[in-house]
Formats: structure tokens, C-alpha cells, sequence
């Protein structure tokens, strides 16, 4: 009985292994919920490029897949680890890909198919093609994508692969994290991934449109953010898309406002001639506003208080205060119409935390241990004399909270905070005390 049991596991692992080595296009991989085998036929399922294995089986192809890897392929300290030959390695090959399609959360069998791949008995290609039919069916897993990143930064290494085929590779990854992200909610290890892609972009590659690339992830995202407004790991993604937009260039500055369909100065001038301070000697409308230039329009909302001789680039400063007005807008939107969703609050703090940490750049300032303190320049160090920093004086915190950029800000923040009480939303009174008591805003709201 025992012999007929190990006979059929073997028959699975070789059913599998015949599936993966000869049907390059599978694409996903899973557990199908079958009590007892009826029918007395292979438990291993291949229609449409789809794997699956029947449920009853799991537990004695697993273990004996399991037991058979720890006995004669561990890697233990105790035990002399001998080379490799080529009909071991096919027979390990076999051994793990079952047992890590069935439970890929074991590190140790990962470092296996690395060893393998250092000895040219894997291709990188196909181990990748295998990672994503583990991540169909375990989008969560970090291993797999650890995994992947290590296969990824190998193949990196090969400059010839770089120059022809960078942007395919890209567009697979990409295609890999999507797939990851929909089937999984709030998976960071998809996102982070992603995040990753983007930064090795930037050291590997220097013919690639690196700036045409932020404006597609950023759309892309906000597209994302809209229809899954409880999953933080995708708008964690969005602020780091944010943050690089700070420094593209003209050309994809104007190609991101073609992407959004929206002229992002109308957007900003929009906000600012609607929560203009009473107090304040220009009241500027909006068709005024827009004519401004950079430079005027930066001296409008902040007024100049220079602690160095820096030149202001007026021209990113205003970038980036449109791209985060624009977040703010669309953060409004989501609010009015998905209520009571924590996720958004904390979205709107960063957006918040990045206009103010620009307003505290612009005035040479910055906030230790609650307090405004200056901040000496790092380029020309005007006030290198000094070994401390003192603190800042009641007069400079006045000019930051009377400029006209922070009263729309608290303006702004007052409404939404307000209309949304009145809905019943809770953490509006808890974004209040973030801004009052985290912030330093409890003077002046």
C-alpha cells in the first residue's frame, strides 16, 4: 500500500515537472478543492495555461517532497555538502519546484535554486517565469519576490541585456506587481517591489526615459488610489511617485498635465483665490493668479526672507507646490465621497507635511523637538560661526504663519475639517489634533 502511495507522489512530481518544462506560457498556479480522488486519475490539472493540483494530494506530495529535500539535499553544517551532479540536480530541480509552488515561504529551498542558478543548471529567465507562477497563487510571498530582485540583479549585471531588453524586463515586472497588488489587498511587498524597480532604474540604465516613466507610475497610481481608498501600501506608492515628480523636466512636466487632463496652475490658483486670508492687501482672482509668474507667485504666497545667498529655482518650488495642491484636491474628493476611510487621513498628512516642509525650506527654517529653529545652508554656510542653533525668535514664526500660502492652508483645512463633522466622520477631530499638536498649529487654529 505504502509502495502504490510513493508510486503515485512520484507520478505527480513528474506530471508537474513535464507541465512546467514544456508549457512556457502558464501564468498562474493553485490548490483546487477536491475531498477524494473519484474519478482514479492524476490530481495534476493543466487547462489554459493554468496549473493546479487537486487538494487531497497536498499533504503526502508535500511531505514527501518535503522529507526528500531535507534528507539528501539539506544544506546543513553537519552534514558535507558534495557537488552537484546533472541527474541530481534534475532530480532537485523537480523536488523543488513542487514543494516551493505548494509552500514558497521557506528561504532555504530559495537559496537551493540560487545555488543552482550560480551553476548555470537554472536559467534566469524561466526562474523568473517560475517566481510569477508562485506569486499567482501567494501574491504575498517576500521570499519569491526576494527571490526575484536577486535574479533581477543578476541579469542587470549583463550590460548587453540592459541596452536590448531593459524596457521589456520593466514592463514584465510591472505586470507581475499589478497582478500581485489585485489579487492581494494592501500587499507592500508588491509595491515595495515596484519601489525598488524604479530605484535600480536610476543606477542601471541611462538611456531610458526615466522622467516619462514617473509620469506613467504616477498616473497610474492615482488611477489606483481611487478605486482602493483603504489600501495605504498603494498610496504609500503614490507619495513616492510624488516625490518624483519634484525634478522632471519641462517636456514631462507638460506630458503629466496631458496624462491628467488638467492644467495644474488653474487647479492651485483655483484653491488660493477661494481661501485668501480677509487680512491680506492683494486680493488677486484667479484669471490673475494664472498670468503670474513663477517667481511672482512664489513672493505672493511666501514672502522672501533670504538666509543665504542660494538662488530660489522658482520654477520647481511653484512644480511642486501644484502636483501637491492637485493631491490635496483629489484627497478632497475622496473624502466627500468614501466616508470614514482612515486611510485617506493619513494620505492627507503627508500631502500636508510635504507643502509645509517646503514653506520651511523656503524661509531657512526647520522643526526640532517641536520647535522652529534656522537652518544653516549647506552650499554657502553663512552661518558657519555659529557651533548651535538657537531658537527661533517670535517675530520669524510670525512671518511664516502670516504668509498667504499658510493661511490657505489652514483655511483650506478648516473646511474640510468642519464638512466632514458634519457627516459624522470621526477622524476629521483626530486630523485636527495631528495638526494642532503634531504640526505646531495649535496657536493659530
Amino acid at each position: 500500500m505504502e509502495e502504490d502511495k510513493f508510486a503515485l507522489v512520484e507520478k505527480i512530481i513528474k506530471d508537474v515537472h513535464k507541465v512546467l518544462s514544456k508549457i512556457a506560457e502558464l501564468y498562474a498556479f493553485d490548490v483546487v478543492p477536491v475531498d477524494i480522488n473519484f474519478q482514479n486519475k492524476s490530481p495534476v490539472l493543466h487547462l489554459e495555461n493554468c496549473l493546479g493540483l487537486e487538494s487531497w494530494c497536498i499533504k503526502h506530495v508535500y511531505m514527501y517532497c518535503y522529507s526528500e529535500l531535507m534528507d539528501k539535499y539539506s544544506i546543513k553544517s553537519k552534514r558535507k555538502t558534495r557537488k552537484i551532479s546533472t541527474i541530481d540536480s534534475d532530480r532537485l530541480i523537480m523536488l523543488l519546484n513542487v514543494t516551493l509552488l505548494l509552500n514558497p515561504e521557506i528561504n532555504s529551498l530559495w537559496n537551493r535554486r540560487r545555488e543552482l542558478v550560480l551553476g548555470l543548471l537554472l536559467d534566469k529567465t524561466v526562474e523568473l517565469h517560475f517566481t510569477r507562477l508562485v506569486l499567482s497563487r501567494k501574491p504575498k510571498c517576500n521570499e519569491a519576490f526576494a527571490y526575484r530582485r536577486w535574479l533581477l540583479e543578476s541579469i542587470f549585471e549583463g550590460e548587453g541585456y540592459i541596452r536590448n531588453g531593459i524596457e521589456h524586463l520593466m514592463n514584465e515586472e510591472f505586470v507581475v506587481c499589478d497582478l500581485a497588488s489585485d489579487k492581494s489587498p494592501n500587499n507592500y511587498h508588491s509595491w515595495n517591489h515596484r519601489i525598488w524597480l524604479l530605484n535600480k532604474l536610476r543606477i542601471v540604465s541611462t538611456n531610458y526615459d526615466l522622467n516619462a516613466l514617473y509620469v506613467k507610475e504616477y498616473h497610474a497610481s492615482e488611477k489606483w488610489i481611487s478605486k482602493h481608498v483603504s489600501d495605504f501600501s498603494c498610496f504609500h506608492y503614490n507619495q513616492f511617485c510624488i516625490k518624483n515628480l519634484y525634478n522632471i523636466c519641462n517636456d514631462s512636466w507638460k506630458s503629466l498635465e496631458k496624462t491628467l487632463n488638467i492644467d495644474l496652475r488653474k487647479t492651485l490658483v483655483r484653491v488660493l483665490a477661494s481661501n485668501f486670508p480677509k487680512d491680506v492687501t492683494i486680493q488677486a482672482s484667479e484669471a490673475d493668479l494664472v498670468g503670474y509668474s513663477d517667481e511672482n507667485l512664489i513672493n505672493l504666497l511666501a514672502y522672501s526672507n533670504k538666509v543665504c545667498n542660494c538662488n530660489v529655482d522658482y520654477v520647481q518650488m511653484c512644480r511642486r507646490i501644484e502636483i501637491l495642491f492637485h493631491a490635496l484636491i483629489l484627497n478632497n474628493e475622496l473624502i466627500k465621497f468614501y466616508k470614514y476611510h482612515e486611510t485617506l487621513w493619513y494620505h492627507r498628512r503627508f500631502i500636508l507635511h510635504e507643502i509645509i516642509t517646503i514653506m520651511y525650506d523656503h524661509f531657512g527654517l526647520k522643526r526640532d523637538n517641536g520647535v522652529l529653529i534656522k537652518k544653516n545652508c549647506k552650499i554657502c554656510n553663512v552661518d558657519e560661526i555659529r557651533q548651535k542653533q538657537p531658537k527661533i525668535g517670535r517675530y520669524d514664526s510670525n512671518r511664516i504663519f502670516s504668509s498667504v500660502l499658510f493661511n490657505v492652508i489652514i483655511s483650506h483645512e478648516r473646511n474640510i475639517i468642519e464638512e466632514s463633522r458634519k457627516d459624522g466622520d470621526h477622524y476629521a477631530d483626530r486630523h485636527e489634533k495631528y495638526l494642532k499638536f503634531v504640526k505646531g498649529f495649535n496657536n493659530v487654529m
